[in-house]
């Protein structure tokens, strides 16, 4: 006798705690998102480049660009050459640098005074070593559209981006889609489907935006593609807060 589909809506599932079984009913399944691909193909352009900062007066950005090309080559590194004297030199900029820096809650709320996240976000942000950094082009049909190359430091499988970073990437570009549409809103669920390997060290297209919105809640959906190749879809829910809708907030 076979026992029940435990991949079939509502099915029960024989679950053994110490000597004992029981049979435990799954929860109900919520129904896989329909992503309209035709909606998010991947050429769309020419767009509007937004959400781009501009070089700062203090030279951050500049610094963290050669963070960056040294987190780069760190990944997997191998170097032709002694470590431990780059290491020391590293060390004292580092101590350098602390010694001058803010402290993280000053940073933090310097950070949101100015309404300066876009600087500090993980995917697009200037100022943040762990962005690539994508950039953002905002399409006549209000999706957006970003073009980039992901290096070894994004990795997961053999080659190709981890699929967390993959979630984040669309997470950061639905949520932006949104706050152009006028629709901003948290993150609810993010529901992803990795149609396959996103490459590493090749050129991919990421697409996105707004599908439905009801009341407070705003479906919205991307796409990712390497060439003719579809890597993953996905679709989130957001919810605007009710604080922010009653005080205008963004």
């Amino acid at each position: 006798m076979t026992g029940p589909d435990p991949a079939a809506p509502g099915s029960g599932a024989l679950v053994t705690v110490g000597s004992a079984s029981t049979l435990r009913s799954a929860p109900p399944r919520r129904p896989r998102p329909e992503v309209d691909l035709a909606a998010l193909d991947r050429s769309g352009g020419p767009g509007v480049a937004v959400d781009r900062a501009d070089d700062d007066e203090a030279g951050l950005f500049a610094l963290v660009d050669q963070v960056r090309r040294i987190r780069s080559l760190t990944s997997g590194g191998q170097f032709a050459t002694e470590l431990g004297p780059l290491t020391e030199r590293l060390r004292e900029v580092a101590d350098e640098l602390e010694a001058a820096s803010a402290t993280p809650q000053q940073r933090l709320e310097t950070m949101w005074s100015n309404q300066n996240y876009m600087a500090n976000c993980p995917v697009v942000g200037r100022a943040n070593v762990l962005a690539p950094p994508m950039e953002y082009e905002l399409l006549e049909d209000g999706r957006l559209r970003s073009e980039l190359t992901l290096g070894i430091e994004y990795q997961g499988p053999p080659g190709r981006v981890h699929g967390g970073f993959v979630a984040l990437i669309f997470d950061a570009i639905l949520g932006r889609a949104n706050h152009h549409a006028g629709t901003t809103g948290m993150t609810m669920y993010l529901d992803i489907d990795y149609r396959g390997g996103t490459p590493l060290l090749e050129p991919i297209v990421v697409t996105g935006g707004p599908v439905w919105v009801e009341g407070r809640k705003v479906w919205s959906q991307g796409a990712i593609y390497a060439g003719d190749q579809l890597c993953a879809t996905a679709e989130g829910l957001f919810v605007r807060p009710e604080g922010w809708v009653r005080d205008g907030g963004h």
